[in-house]
């Protein structure tokens, strides 16, 4: 099942409940509260009342989310919305969260729903505008991806043909797997580096405790450690690019295998996801970032303390 948090304006209520809902979770409109549901849905819902903090909640039901929906309603384009669905979109952006856009009525399209590329500094869409259908289909084949690998020419032989093209399609699955192992390879070297430049900066630390006169030492501690965290921020960055590529990798590996007969990688992590397993899986890249954050946990204490240092002697006394 696909969690689905779906994003509208309160007028847009009963568009939702009636047509939405009903038909990502494959129930028939004329059938009754009993029938059953043959979608692939779960439909994400907040509680109701004004006496309870939304943006708490909101927050929680986003980071469960695996897909954010938003209806483009009549009164979507309110300046007030910015603060409700926009905050909603804003976050579940910052949760790398996929986002569909369903706009039935075909809409002007509130300024909240565009962003800024960063590649080309260009103003765009948060997501694809798609119909219902499009949208209950692609969740319904949610776990297979909808990402055609294929090119056209591939896709418009007949079988014969594609035959013909086992040995590259394999081929082009080693070399796409060797691309990845690369990039795990990249990764650990950026990681040496950054504890190599972390480490230096700590021993230099300890340099300047026993060299530099007082106050001017706290000065170029408390600097250095500034420095330190800005270091440690562009590391968690750089771990998180190269977790997101190599997810993005994996997934094409994944669409690769299916064409192969074995799917060894999806084998493994179906083995790694087994809810009999009581071993819960911590990614590389939430392991990895682990490290800059203490470093940077060390860094702000020594701040705090030189802070403070200078408050009682220097500013109390």
């Amino acid at each position: 099942m696909v969690n689905i948090f779906i994003v509208h304006s309160g007028k847009d209520y009963d568009y939702v409940k009636e047509t939405v809902e009903p038909s990502l979770l494959g129930i028939d409109e004329d059938l009754d509260e009993n029938s059953v549901m043959i979608g692939n849905a779960n439909i994400l819902t907040m509680k109701s009342g004004t006496n309870y903090n939304w943006k708490k909640e909101a927050r929680k039901v986003l980071k469960i989310a695996q897909v954010v929906l938003i209806v483009v309603g009549e009164d979507s384009c309110d300046p007030s919305k910015k603060k409700t669905m926009g905050w909603e979109i804003l976050r579940a952006n910052k949760y790398h969260k996929q986002i569909m856009i369903l706009n039935p009525k075909n809409l002007k399209l509130p300024d909240f729903l565009y962003t800024t590329d960063h590649f080309t500094g260009q103003r765009r869409l948060v997501a694809d505008q798609m119909t219902l259908e499009q949208i209950k289909e692609r969740i319904d084949n949610y776990a297979n991806g909808y990402y055609d690998i294929f090119s056209k020419k591939y896709s418009g032989m007949d079988d014969e043909e594609k035959g013909a093209h086992k040995n590259e399609i394999l081929d082009q699955y080693k070399m796409f797997q060797k691309s990845s192992e690369d990039l795990v390879a990249r990764r650990q070297s950026v990681n040496s580096f950054y504890i190599s430049v972390n480490s230096a900066l700590v021993a230099l630390v300890g340099v300047v405790m026993g060299v530099v006169e007082m106050p001017a030492k706290l000065y170029v501690i408390a600097f250095m450690c500034i420095t330190g965290i800005i270091l440690d921020i562009s590391w968690v960055n750089i771990l998180d690019s190269y977790g997101t590529l190599n997810a993005a990798k994996m997934k094409v590996i994944r669409l690769l295998e299916e064409q192969l007969p074995i799917e060894l990688y999806d084998a493994e992590w179906r083995i790694m996801s087994d809810k009999l397993n009581n071993k819960k899986y911590v990614s590389f890249t939430n392991s990895e970032k682990r490290i800059p954050r203490i470093f940077s946990i060390v860094y702000i204490v020594i701040i705090i303390a030189i802070i403070i240092f200078l408050l009682l002697n220097y500013v109390f006394k």
